[in-house]
């Protein structure tokens, strides 16, 4: 079970390029881990489907990406002695179902990635951007069932009386 002193664990967070981290904060994308085990990228927000990953704006309007730190991007881009592998023009639609590519050892705790997940898709189907009909495998792997049902159960008990 995950406790306190896990808060600054590497494996409670994901160095992601900011307008990524952005969408998975407010619930747009999510990973989902495949039946290989491979964690995939799920667009929950058909709305920046064709939208640019670097064009991506906040809620209120702004952008993402400061116009300086898109100019830095791209002046990096331009001038990488290696050929670079990233196209500015990608959207968030061809990302869509694209690996999460991790460059270490270290991984995400699953139950984090997998609660960021469900949320995720509770959102995209109150909002019907996603088919009722969607759904995916938990991957709570590294949880045992005790601990599962332990939250469950917590959860509960503090829920609003409200949701039942």
């Amino acid at each position: 079970m995950m406790q306190i002193a896990d808060i600054d664990d590497e494996k409670n967070g994901l160095l992601l390029f900011k307008p990524l981290e952005y969408a998975l904060d407010h619930f747009q994308i999510s990973f989902i881990r495949d039946d290989s085990g491979v964690f995939r990228l799920k667009l929950f927000d058909p709305s920046i489907k064709d939208m640019g990953i670097i064009d991506l704006k906040d809620r209120k309007g702004h952008d993402v990406l400061t116009t300086e730190q898109t100019g830095v991007l791209l002046d990096s881009v331009s001038r990488a002695k290696k050929r670079c592998t990233f196209d500015v023009a990608t959207t968030f639609g061809n990302l869509d179902g694209k690996p999460l590519v991790f460059t270490g050892l270290e991984r995400p705790f699953y139950r984090c990635l997998n609660l960021q997940a469900r949320v995720a898709r509770m959102i995209a189907l109150k909002k019907n951007r996603i088919d009722a009909s969607y759904d995916f495998e938990d991957f709570w792997t590294d949880v045992s069932l005790d601990d599962k049902m332990e939250m469950f159960h917590r959860s509960i008990m503090t829920a609003d009386p409200a949701m039942f």
